[in-house]
């Protein structure tokens, strides 16, 4: 059962979940677990099961990437009921005008009365923090609005769009195919050694806040107050730093 010690981390006070507390439910995920990568650093291996990733984020306490955080997410809809499959995409990079590695980043799709929703917690801080619905309408997020627009790429069917103020973005493509936990491990074999992967090289960890975000590095913290922006030296150890994030 992780639906249960899932719902007591995040500090949600429901007993179920139903597609109505989605959004409730997004944001306290988002709060509660930081986009880090200290076990890519450490290349630590667990199990991207649903017993692995229980023991790695909920019960030691963890943050992790999209391979992480969306596939806990998907054990725990499941659990409730929800018709739910995680999928492949591959991010676009916009400041180097191009894909990044091929197939590394997973969401969620689920199905409610005959719709087709996307669902994600685990791209950085870029969340809707609620379902994207297939029809192509922009949602607002906390700092910009998202939208699915199905268009035929050479890495998917579909797209997540951003957009920031300035027009609509790719912030990924993927495919309907439903993925296991093998696709997973491989993601995460490309994450932990390609030469191209931005996470295997130095400290990163990034979490919304009920107010803003944060971002940290390896000697700086930067945060988003409401309009303000302060970046400050790291005051102790990285690693000290991301696990006071987590509750």
């Amino acid at each position: 059962m992780i639906q249960s010690a899932f719902l007591q981390k995040v500090g949600y006070e429901g007993q179920s979940i139903t597609f109505k507390d989605l959004p409730v439910l997004l944001k306290k995920m988002a709060y509660t677990f930081p986009f880090e990568n200290r076990s890519v650093l450490n290349k630590q291996s667990y199990a991207l099961n649903q017993e692995g990733l229980k023991q790695h984020l909920l019960e030691d306490n963890r943050g992790g990437l999209c391979y992480d955080l969306n596939p806990l997410l998907y054990y725990v809809l499941k659990e409730a009921g929800l018709s739910v499959q995680l999928l492949q995409g591959t991010v676009y990079n916009k400041e180097a005008d191009t894909w990044a590695i091929d197939g590394t980043h997973v969401a969620i799709m689920l199905k409610h009365h005959n719709e087709r929703f996307l669902i994600d917690a685990g791209f950085g801080v870029n969340l809707p923090l609620q379902p994207v619905p297939f029809t192509g309408d922009w949602v607002e997020g906390p700092s910009m609005r998202f939208r699915v627009k199905a268009e035929e790429t050479e890495k998917g069917t579909h797209l997540l769009q951003l957009d920031k103020g300035d027009g609509a973005e790719t912030g990924y493509a993927f495919t309907l195919n439903e993925v296991d936990e093998s696709v997973l491990a491989q993601m995460r074999h490309e994450i932990y050694e390609n030469e191209f992967s931005p996470f295997n090289k130095r400290p990163l960890a990034s979490k919304l806040t009920p107010t803003g975000r944060v971002i940290v590095t390896e000697d700086h913290v930067t945060t988003h107050e409401h309009e303000e922006v302060s970046k400050k030296p790291l005051p102790i150890p990285f690693e000290d730093y991301v696990k006071k994030l987590i509750p």
